[in-house]
């Protein structure tokens, strides 16, 4: 499944890991919530990065070193996308759902970096952002490994006690390359006792799971997939315009190769 994640579905909607996974654990947070999942559209969520961003055109950060955290807050919503059609692979709800998800990633600028400048830098406008809620959920994808690079797979590995948590569930993820060459994910699950019961975490990681299953079978559909705004910067098309060209011009024979190089980044 994770290989099937990272390569079938990434191409089929021209989109990074990070906008799979997230569109997964947005439809299991949405599952999760209330009895009435239809209420629910979204999720909001703080991203963690790297923060290696460059800024301006000068700013060369090829021989920097170590890790510029950034944390800024995301609201992935999808509307109706995310209930209970997303589960059913064979409808276009899942496709529809990882397209918003991928848009909503993409609008934010600097990979979140001027978040933090306004929040803790800016005396104008921190006691504001200060002032707002802090999101439940926080969600950090590391990128992907070999099992060498993780200490034989402890990089996710941190006592219960070793910091204190600032969200009620804390989500780390990472992709590894066994010896054999297969990929598979790994996520620690972190979660405040207080707020959520013993069974309420595991029950959200098995949908996350489940969620990402979707996504393969439904990406494996004949037809599914696509283009969305964000992968032609230099024009102003709206997505039905773009589903339109599609349609005429069969943009599946494209080389896309320069977007993957771009998205394996993030």
């Amino acid at each position: 499944v994770t290989e099937a994640a990272l390569s079938e579905v990434t191409a089929a909607f021209h989109c990074g890991p990070d906008a799979v996974l997230l569109t997964a654990l947005a439809a299991a947070a949405v599952r999760r919530r209330g009895e009435a999942p239809s209420a629910v559209t979204g999720v909001l969520v703080h991203l963690e990065g790297h923060g290696r961003e460059a800024l301006s055109e000068p700013v060369d950060i090829s021989r920097t070193v170590g890790w510029f955290t950034t944390q800024y807050p995301v609201r992935l919503d999808a509307g109706g996308a995310l209930g209970p059609d997303f589960w059913q692979p064979a409808r276009d709800a899942a496709g529809e759902a990882l397209k918003q998800v991928k848009e909503q990633l993409r609008a934010v600028p600097s990979g979140g970096l001027g978040w933090g400048l306004l929040r803790h830098l800016n005396p104008d406008t921190a006691p504001k952002l200060a002032a707002l809620p802090v999101p439940d959920l926080r969600f950090n994808y590391l990128g992907r490994f070999s099992g060498g690079d993780t200490a034989d797979g402890e990089l996710l590995g941190m006592a219960a006690e070793a910091l204190p948590l600032g969200h009620a569930v804390e989500v780390d993820a990472l992709v590894l390359e066994r010896d054999s060459g297969r990929l598979c994910l790994s996520a620690g699950f972190s979660y405040a006792r207080g707020v959520l019961g013993e069974d309420e975490v595991p029950a959200l990681a098995r949908l996350w799971c489940e969620a990402i299953e979707v996504l393969v079978e439904h990406a494996r559909r004949d037809g599914t997939g696509g283009h969305t705004s964000s992968d032609f910067p230099l024009v102003d098309l709206s997505s039905d315009q773009l589903a339109l060209l599609e349609d005429d011009l069969e943009f599946e024979d494209w080389d896309d190769e320069d977007d993957e190089d771009e998205e394996g980044d993030g």
